[in-house]
């Protein structure tokens, strides 16, 4: 599948694998290995699977992410992932883009970035990741929109994952209603949206979301497995 070996954005970027879209968004990609892998690099990943929001949790959260320019990474994101691929996870990435169904992005434009995401991601020493995802609106009715869980039932059934014995990390309370439908851990970051969620939704923790862990950022909670 794909590969990444430039340190800066491509003038015309390598497109992935692709079949035609449905409401789901992106079909998966198995992202590729750079040609020099780390001898500590892990052949298998048998460790239970994670997946991770990305606008908010990765990178910071803008409410329109579609040049190079808009991804600004979150301090310590780049090495969260990378410590969990060598701890042996499955990595799975999310991404809701509702600005599709608006017609301010396209999904062309979410496959350029996600090649610059994996380019930057191999720069840091991720050799691979296991695929991404996103939805193209939040609409309730569209399954794949959050707290719907479409896009990690195809996740389960394209890329041969267990939620019900993995995490999901988020940002905001979409993400850890998922997290809950899915038989997910739901994790928390205090990053992105995540203090405003947690001030909202987990102070005088209700019932319903006893089950919640939070951390401040991705890398405190890949430190913590």
């Amino acid at each position: 599948m794909g590969r990444y070996k430039s340190k800066q954005p491509p003038t015309q970027p390598v497109q992935f694998p692709t079949s035609t879209p449905n409401n789901g968004g992106s079909p998966p990609q198995q992202m590729g290995m750079p040609p020099q892998q780390p001898a500590d690099w892990p052949t298998t990943f048998n460790g239970p699977v994670i997946g991770i929001d990305r606008d908010g949790v990765i990178n910071e959260w803008k409410n329109v992410i579609k040049r190079y320019e808009d991804v600004k990474f979150i301090n310590g994101s780049l090495e969260a992932i990378k410590q969990l691929r060598l701890k042996g996870h499955r990595v799975v990435l999310f991404s809701d883009q509702p600005n599709i169904s608006r017609g301010l992005m396209s999904d062309q434009d979410v496959q350029n970035l996600q090649n610059f995401y994996m380019q930057n991601f191999g720069n840091a020493g991720i050799m691979s990741i296991d695929g991404f995802y996103y939805n193209q609106s939040d609409n309730i009715q569209d399954p794949y929109a959050k707290p719907n869980i479409g896009m990690l039932n195809r996740a389960t059934q394209e890329m041969n994952v267990d939620f019900k014995k993995g995490y999901y990390v988020g940002d905001t309370i979409e993400d850890i209603k998922m997290a809950q439908k899915a038989g997910a851990k739901p994790i928390l970051v205090r990053t992105g949206k995540g203090e405003k969620t947690e001030k909202e939704h987990l102070k005088g923790i209700s019932s319903k979301y006893n089950d919640v862990q939070v951390f401040d950022n991705l890398l405190e909670f890949a430190g913590s497995l």
